[in-house]
């Protein structure tokens, strides 16, 4: 009785704990993806320093300075270079028009020219109102970046308590597990999934951003390094990710009349840009954590859909889980039987 009596408080007080909690999911999962990935970074620190406190400090001011750098740097390329981009945008609204009038002198589309006439206008009014639209909207953009701000600063003091007193909570967590081997192969299989992921995507970050660069420079959109920083960056956006910089920019090689240009940054979005996200990301995620690569497509990419930008990290790590949880089963399963 008295121990039903306690299985019952202890559910009760596990579904309280995981309410509580809940809010702050997606922190929790970023501080300890951080925790994971700089932990040998904190060993290192430790044996340099004695206090604990202040090496776990040091890493997580290590984290922010390689977290800025990137961002600074990209702050830098994006002035240095936006004025080889913006001498482009002057010919956009000449090139439109161009067209305009090509079509309005086509005898058999003059039929649309009431319309194309009021096309030019509400074009460029929309980019014109775009300003208008975010200080109407002012308020909602504040609340959304107050939220990514105080999510962003949960992460790193999560990170810090897990980084500084990591051995402490898994010894408590082993000592309340009876199966410690299993434990310490999920442990293992998580560890190993977010590492790999967090490498996979800062390797497909910087091959994409290469990639894509070339391709701009080929069909002379100049910029290099300000493209190379736009599309790695997006590559960390879930399901649109550099589609956001290309699609664009073919857009106005087309706009501007430059159809085979257009088409080619078309075709190497899609098939150069494209393969290296849908191919080679999975591929170097399962050569650290051995699944198949067309799991690790899918999970990813069902995770997005079902968790948002965080499942790029979830997705790994549940795949990874689950299969050290079969095979776990598995083996149990066979040793019994002998």
């Amino acid at each position: 009785m008295r121990s039903a009596f306690i299985g019952l408080f202890l559910v009760i007080i596990a579904i309280a704990f995981t309410a509580i909690m809940l809010p702050f999911w997606k922190s929790l999962v970023w501080g300890v993806t951080i925790a994971i990935v700089f932990y040998p970074l904190f060993e290192r620190l430790s044996k340099k320093i004695s206090s604990k406190n202040i090496a776990s400090l040091l890493t997580i001011l290590i984290v922010l300075i390689i977290i800025a750098l990137p961002i600074t740097l990209g702050v830098y390329i994006m002035v240095d270079e936006s004025e080889k981009f913006m001498g482009n945008i002057e010919n956009i609204k000449s090139s439109f028009n161009t067209i305009i009038v090509k079509i309005q002198n086509f005898s058999k589309l003059k039929i649309f020219a009431p319309y194309i006439d009021k096309l030019d206008d509400a074009l460029f009014s929309l980019i014109k109102n775009t300003g208008v639209l975010i200080t109407k909207n002012v308020g909602a953009i504040f609340s959304q970046t107050y939220t990514i701000a105080a999510e962003f600063l949960f992460s790193f003091i999560i990170a810090f308590y897990l980084i500084r007193d990591a051995d402490d909570f898994l010894n408590y967590i082993s000592s309340i597990i009876d199966d410690k081997e299993s434990f310490y192969k999920i442990l293992k299989s998580i560890r190993d999934s977010i590492n790999a992921t967090v490498l996979g995507g800062v390797l497909t970050a910087f091959i994409q951003g290469i990639i894509g660069a070339i391709g701009f420079l080929i069909v002379g959109l100049n910029a290099f390094f300000l493209w190379m920083f736009l599309i790695a960056m997006f590559s960390f956006v879930p399901l649109v990710g550099t589609a956001v910089i290309w699609i664009p920019a073919a857009i106005y090689l087309l706009i501007s009349g430059a159809y085979i240009k257009g088409a080619f940054i078309l075709a190497w979005g899609s098939l150069a840009i494209g393969t290296v996200d849908n191919y080679f990301r999975p591929i170097i995620i399962s050569s650290k954590i051995n699944i198949h690569s067309m799991v690790l497509f899918f999970g990813i990419l069902g995770s997005i859909v079902v968790f948002g930008p965080i499942g790029i990290i979830l997705g790994p790590v549940i795949i990874s889980v689950g299969d050290v949880l079969v095979k776990t089963y598995v083996s149990n399963k066979a040793k019994r039987r002998h």
